[in-house]
């Protein structure tokens, strides 16, 4: 059963109480008849140790994947101690266990539901193969009866635990059982042959089946040693995974800023012949005219363009300087709105109004305005974009872009980053990338978090301290 803190379904619940009232009466039925002495009071502590010892040391068969090996003690104490004190071993043992498991491990809570339903489970299966042995074999551990307790301890096991597992998961419990068996067979198999093995054992002295734990410990320290070599290799090969994502990545950035500095050196001459016309022409309109202003904002933002370039071209280093992260904010939105020219209204929720970060204020700026653009695109002529600012708990300035689009499509999510990688009909791909690169650039985090029930939520976080007189190094690849 998985472990899940979820609250379990009626049905679960329903199914759970069947196995636990079941378990309760069989257990009862097996323990009535019982004669106590002290040979039996030994078997059954020694075999309920067992039980939790198997329970508390699980084989590393991968990484970060171990087997429980409870099968041996429990088919061992099913051959040795008869129907109703396997039972109680195996009820003790489980009980053991999870007392030890929480002391030992406190962050794991097991859910009552599986708690039960283990135990159940357990003197279920575990009486029934006792029982079959002691009426069939008549105590001979010569005797093919074996095979058929085996068979009947596997198959109430692996049944009730299909049954549950798959009421969890909404699946078809016999091809979960199917599945199980295919994967687990061989395993299990194995662990009844070491039960067996240990009742020889118990049968030719009580403590020899200590003896069995020699070549168990032999076999859980090779696997212990294999699954650590595995789990180096894997973790090896993970890192040479990202160290090539990491080339590409590296890779896409010298072309696209050689791109990028080639197409901005281009730009300069064509946008100085814009900018001194723009001018000439403003010469000889009265300043009080409507096509004044509108040409005002047009030189404007051409000198905006101008900035950007020479933030880009400058010796491809710039010196920080003080951040005004209202202002910019302020100014990112304006152009934004006047990009997108949809009727949108932007709530701002300005907490921390009084933050200062560093960098290069034109960057910022285009960073922070390709961000709104995004917002504004997002979401219909009804919708609504919220930006504000505020501080983490580290003390970093945090300027969150929320809106309440349809969210971002999982499959794109992985992909966000990536440059010319879009879903607008007529995007580039470069304005998210663009906005990462920059924020990084400035030591920050961009952070995206998206559901189609709640939108998106972009965050850039800056450091506020520590980055006065720092350069910001700008690859210069192909320059001309």
């Amino acid at each position: 059963m998985n472990d899940t803190h979820e609250k379990p379904s009626i049905a679960l619940r329903v199914m759970v109480s069947i196995v636990a009232v079941g378990g309760v009466a069989w257990s009862a039925y097996l323990i009535s008849d019982l004669t106590w002495d002290v040979e039996l009071v030994v078997g059954i502590a020694l075999l309920s140790s067992m039980v939790l010892l198997a329970g508390a040391f699980p084989i590393p068969v991968a990484p970060r994947v171990k087997a429980g090996m409870t099968t041996a003690p429990l088919f061992a104490a099913a051959l040795v101690l008869g129907p109703g004190c396997a039972v109680i071993a195996a009820v003790v043992g489980g009980l053991a266990y999870q007392v030890v498991l929480r002391f030992w491990s406190p962050h794991v809570r097991v859910p009552w539901h599986q708690i039960v339903f283990n135990l159940a489970e357990t003197s279920l299966s575990t009486g029934v193969a006792a029982l079959i042995f002691d009426r069939m074999a008549d105590g001979s551990l010569t005797s093919p009866s074996i095979l058929l307790a085996a068979a009947a301890m596997y198959l109430i096991n692996s049944s009730l635990v299909s049954l549950i597992a798959s009421t969890q998961l909404k699946v078809n419990p016999a091809k979960f059982w199917w599945m199980g068996t295919r994967e687990s067979g061989p395993p299990e198999l194995s662990l009844f042959a070491f039960g067996y093995l240990g009742a020889l054992a118990y049968e030719a002295n009580t403590l020899a089946i200590g003896s069995v734990l020699l070549p168990v410990f032999i076999v859980y320290h090779a696997f212990s040693r294999t699954t650590a070599t595995n789990t180096r290799l894997e973790q090896a090969l993970e890192d040479v995974q990202t160290l090539q994502g990491q080339l590409l990545q590296s890779a896409k950035l010298a072309t696209l800023g050689t791109l990028t500095l080639d197409l901005a050196h281009q730009l300069k001459n064509p946008l100085f012949i814009v900018t001194g016309r723009l001018e000439n022409l403003m010469w000889k309109i009265p300043k009080d005219d409507p096509i004044y202003l509108q040409m005002d904002e047009a030189l404007q933002a051409a000198w905006r363009t101008n900035q950007l370039i020479e933030a880009f071209l400058n010796e491809a280093q710039q010196r920080w300087s003080p951040l005004d992260i209202v202002t910019l904010l302020n100014e990112a939105i304006s152009l934004a709105m006047t990009k997108t020219n949809k009727p949108i209204s932007i709530e701002r929720k300005y907490i921390a109004d009084d933050v200062a970060a560093e960098g290069i204020p034109t960057l910022m700026r285009e960073a922070l305005m390709n961000l709104v653009v995004n917002a504004i695109d997002a979401v219909p002529d009804t919708g609504s974009v919220v930006v504000s600012i505020e501080r983490n708990t580290k003390g970093a300035v945090v300027i969150a872009i929320s809106d309440d689009g349809p969210g971002i499509p999982h499959d794109q999510m992985q992909n966000l980053f990536e440059p010319f990688s879009t879903s607008k009909e007529n995007g580039t791909g470069i304005g998210l990338f663009s906005a990462k690169h920059i924020v990084e650039l400035h030591k920050g985090q961009l952070n995206v978090d998206s559901s189609a029930e709640k939108g998106t939520r972009v965050e850039v976080v800056l450091p506020v301290t520590g980055l006065q007189g720092e350069r910001i190094d700008i690859p210069s690849h192909g320059r001309s």
